[in-house]
């Protein structure tokens, strides 16, 4: 009985220390964030205001014309119709078949669309943060997730209804997958992790063709290795003995092969659904880019002006033009990779035809790579600064730039973000309006303008969901085949309302001679209706 009166007090002199583990982190949550360390704090304060910045326009009008042919297909698809074989898509078939779950499961709305692209943004910020982190410190992995995510190019990506958000995402998981296989100690998670690499890779590519570039720093990562074992301990190049050379060698070889691997297995297994329909998805995600190239009329100076134009892109330019000189002092391996992918991707733009603003995104992951790098190189350079006598703080001058931009780049974020949450345009709305008054659910419209149909809750023909200007000029859209789809599915209500109808040689005129117009929405614009003959009403 002694024994037990002795361990009953001590106890219950255990219990308040008990108390400090996860119940007692639970009850005070906010002293224990206070407790993690500082760079954790500010990284979760980042994917806080990351997250509300792409939500809170997600019911927004209209972003970018491509919006409205996505949102068409998506309801396309949610109808039955099969991609390429009925809808016609420039894009691989990953970026919607990706998206379409969100779409499905959140209520098929423009919002339930961009929910998908916002949630493969984020993944694309965490994958950078990997990166970041694995290549250079937690410091350096955190201004990389800051510089990206309040960028105002990736932002705008972030919750427009394009490929261009997740195909990024989906470079940046394969370069973070690779990064982390180099890294791995354990053999069996280093193939896993090179596999998944490559089949991240195929992913990305089958969402936008682009995502092609990110081989580059992959496989520079993989080869990590083989890098290594033509370095001596101070940092120089050397030569490698054969007995440190082999092994290298093996497990480069190993990395890459595996990549390939996981590549061509992902690229089998996504495009395995599609093989039906072979030639209708290489007709219109590759001739139909070649024909399209062919006829855009713009060349490398168009292009380079085009990526210089942007003001906004200058901040983020100049921190990674910093990351780029302290890297080439300190002769720091660290930047070949993100340097060489920037310069991959900037090839891929200039010859890019044709080119769009929005296309700048893809030069944003490598640009924040070596901006973030300026960190650690300045930190590294600092000591040597010291010692030549140099008396300018090299590392807080590096740190106050990327702060700067960070800092620059949000306020930017959210002044577009309040632009972007604004309701659909008063034209739009209209013609919306017009399409739902005199249509009844179910009728199946022509519109040069499926935002504002979808708005209408109407459905297009699954071959006109892109009636763009692209589309257009490259012959891939003619009167003669509008004429037969409309006829075909006997087509009630046209409405033009952005003009691109009107590019269309004889299409106007054939329009008029089969249906009337009952609403004239002003700028040559207007509905029209195969109906008996009704007085044009002007609104």
């Amino acid at each position: 009985m002694a024994q037990t009166s002795e361990t009953q007090p001590q106890t219950q002199a255990q219990t308040p220390a008990a108390a400090q583990t996860p119940r007692a982190r639970g009850a005070d949550p906010l002293r224990w964030i206070a407790t993690r360390p500082l760079d954790l704090r500010l990284l979760a304060v980042v994917g806080v205001l990351a997250v509300v910045l792409r939500v809170v326009s997600l019911g927004g009008g209209m972003l970018d014309y491509d919006e409205g042919v996505y949102w068409q297909s998506l309801r396309a698809m949610a109808a039955g119709h099969p991609l390429f074989a009925q809808v016609f898509s420039s894009q691989p078939p990953a970026f919607l078949d990706l998206v379409y779950p969100f779409y499905a499961l959140f209520g098929q709305s423009i919002a339930a669309a961009r929910l998908g692209i916002v949630v493969y943004s984020l993944v694309g910020l965490a994958a950078i943060y990997v990166i970041g982190r694995a290549v250079a410190g937690r410091w350096a992995g955190l201004a990389a997730v800051a510089l990206l995510a309040f960028d105002p190019a990736y932002l705008a990506e972030s919750h427009t209804l394009q490929a261009e958000a997740p195909s990024v995402a989906l470079a940046l998981v394969c370069v973070a997958l690779a990064v982390s296989a180099a890294r791995a100690q354990v053999p069996a998670r280093r193939r896993v992790l090179a596999v998944l690499a490559g089949a991240a890779l195929a992913l990305g590519i089958l969402i936008k063709l682009w995502d092609v570039v990110a081989v580059v720093p992959a496989v520079l990562y993989l080869a990590a290795p083989l890098f290594a074992s033509l370095r001596g301990p101070d940092g120089r190049l050397r030569r490698p003995e054969r007995a440190a050379l082999m092994p290298a060698l093996r497990t480069t070889a190993e990395n890459l092969a595996l990549f390939a691997l996981g590549a061509l297995g992902a690229g089998i297994l996504i495009l395995a659904p599609y093989l039906s329909h072979w030639s209708d998805l290489w007709n219109q995600v590759v001739a139909f880019h070649i024909a399209a190239g062919h006829t855009s009329g713009h060349g490398l100076l168009y292009n380079l002006s085009l990526l210089l134009s942007n003001g906004l892109a200058y901040p983020l330019a100049l921190a990674a033009l910093v990351g780029f000189l302290l890297g080439i002092g300190a002769r720091d391996w660290r930047i070949a990779p993100p340097l060489l992918w920037l310069g991959a991707s900037a090839l891929l733009l200039l010859d890019q035809q044709p080119l769009f603003d929005h296309h700048r995104v893809l030069l944003l992951p490598p640009l924040a790579l070596l901006a973030a790098l300026a960190l650690p190189l300045a930190a590294r350079q600092a000591p040597v600064a010291l010692r030549r006598g140099a008396s300018v703080p090299i590392a807080p001058l590096a740190a106050t730039l990327l702060l700067v931009v960070t800092l620059l780049t949000l306020g930017l974020g959210v002044a577009s973000m309040r632009t972007d949450a604004a309701p659909p345009n008063g034209d739009q709305a209209q013609a919306a309006v017009a399409l739902e008054r005199l249509t009844v659910p179910g009728d199946v419209v022509a519109s040069d303008d499926q935002y504002a149909a979808a708005l209408a809750g109407r459905d297009v023909p699954p071959e006109l969901v892109d009636t763009s200007q692209v589309r257009i000029a490259s012959g891939y859209l003619t009167a003669a085949q509008l004429e037969a789809i409309l006829t075909r599915d006997d087509v009630r209500a046209i409405l033009f309302s952005s003009g691109r109808f009107a590019l269309i040689p004889g299409f106007t005129a054939w329009v008029q001679a089969h249906y009337t117009e009952v609403v004239d929405l002003g700028g040559g614009r207007g509905l029209y209706i195969k109906s008996p003959p009704q007085p044009v009403t002007r609104v």
